[in-house]
């Protein structure tokens, strides 16, 4: 399973929301979904004042990788 960082900004307006995806999702999926999320409560629309733009949406998604952060333990890096 895949985790998307997806983001919906413009018209006022920003929200972001982490959904996993069994496959490589299309566009369409991930635009369904993020309508789905909305519907029901689960991606919060913050009232954006920034730079972005006023006539349309714009919605962007990305892989988030899963890499662990190295440790150092007892002098050696893991």
């Amino acid at each position: 399973m895949k985790n998307y960082k997806v983001r919906l900004f413009g018209k006022g307006i920003f929200g972001e929301h982490v959904i996993p995806f069994n496959i490589e999702p299309t566009q369409e999926q991930v635009e369904d979904t993020v309508a789905l999320l909305i519907n029901e409560g689960l991606m919060e629309l913050k009232i954006e004042k920034g730079f972005h733009r006023k006539d349309h949406w714009t919605l962007t998604y990305e892989e988030i990788s899963e890499e662990k952060e190295k440790e150092l333990i007892l002098g050696t890096w893991v």
